[in-house]
């Protein structure tokens, strides 16, 4: 069987998203575009480093010649391989990134307990001795609203950093981590606007 037939064989099976694909490059071949032009625009179209490896190493055989059968054995092994180690990985990441979730809300729930004991105390201290001087130094006005403030940029930074972590941690790519950093933000917005 040649790679066209091996190719037009693969593509009237269902492959989900690559079906068209693989029609694709059916029909550049069958247009007289080479097996190497593509495999490298199937490579381009899918944009995966699986499948980028898989369009090199097929061209790396195809112009060596021999056994075309063999490569393609090996080459679905290193695939099959690579997706283990990288099952692996994001098993093992997002324990991590479980645990970078958690520090958020372990973080907003000390920031919430700070301001309702420590800083409650002290405005009701404040209030009560407005005005008044200990050991010769005036004793300062604090004020709430600044302190939430600070206290919200404070849980709006590790929202941000929490998020885009831990997403990247799972996925490995730093553009998965702007979900998770939305989703943070948006719990610290309503908690702060709820409980503070």
């Amino acid at each position: 069987m040649t790679i066209f037939d091996s190719i037009k064989s693969a593509s009237e099976g269902d492959y989900g998203e690559l079906t068209p694909e693989l029609k694709m490059m059916v029909s550049q071949l069958s247009w007289g575009i080479s097996i190497e032009d593509a495999l490298n625009n199937f490579a381009k179209r899918i944009n995966t480093n699986e499948v980028k490896r898989l369009a090199v190493t097929i061209n790396k055989a195809l112009e060596i010649g021999g056994n075309t059968s063999s490569v393609f054995n090996a080459a679905a092994k290193e695939i099959d391989q690579i997706k283990r180690v990288e099952l692996q990985r994001k098993t093992e990441m997002s324990l991590y990134s479980i645990v970078i979730f958690i520090s958020f809300f372990v973080f907003l729930a000390v920031i919430l307990i700070i301001n309702g004991t420590i800083f409650a105390a002290i405005y009701d201290l404040q209030s009560e001795m407005a005005g008044q001087s200990i050991g010769g130094m005036r004793i300062a006005q604090i004020d709430p609203s600044a302190v939430k403030d600070m206290f919200f940029i404070f849980v709006f930074v590790q929202s941000i950093g929490g998020g885009i972590l831990g997403g990247f941690m799972m996925e490995g790519r730093l553009s998965s981590g702007v979900k998770p950093a939305f989703v943070l933000i948006l719990v610290s917005f309503i908690v702060f606007k709820v409980l503070f």
